[in-house]
């Protein structure tokens, strides 16, 4: 299955939309979209919508975790909004849950908040 992402700034923070499948395949196409999104300059706040994401095995779990990372090391946020019920699953089961910041409507998401501090 092919993999789509695309981004669109919103306000004060960047929209990143997947849809298709992350495993070890595509996960490098969606390491380097993310990491050029958040190389100098990057927003302060990125939502990852997973929406459109049927399935993420451990490397794309992985991939999000290091742009998670490379986030708040630059004083950013990496957030996951509506993963469906299989991604969810994965991320309880990991414990990635309790890492990442969800949410579950992607409308919600894209209003602006607060600034980090």
């Amino acid at each position: 299955m092919e993999l789509n992402v695309s981004s669109r700034f919103h306000d004060d923070h960047t929209i990143v939309t997947i849809c298709g499948e992350i495993d070890l395949y595509t996960a490098p196409r969606l390491h380097s979209e993310l990491a050029g999104l958040l190389a100098d300059g990057m927003p302060a706040r990125v939502v990852i919508d997973m929406s459109g994401v049927e399935f993420c095995d451990s490397t794309g779990m992985n991939v999000l975790l290091s742009c998670l990372r490379r986030a708040r090391e630059r004083g950013g946020e990496l957030e996951i909004a509506a993963p469906k019920p299989a991604v969810r699953k994965i991320l309880q089961v990991t414990g990635l849950d309790s890492v990442f910041t969800l949410v579950e409507d992607r409308n919600e998401a894209q209003r602006t908040r607060e600034p980090l501090t």
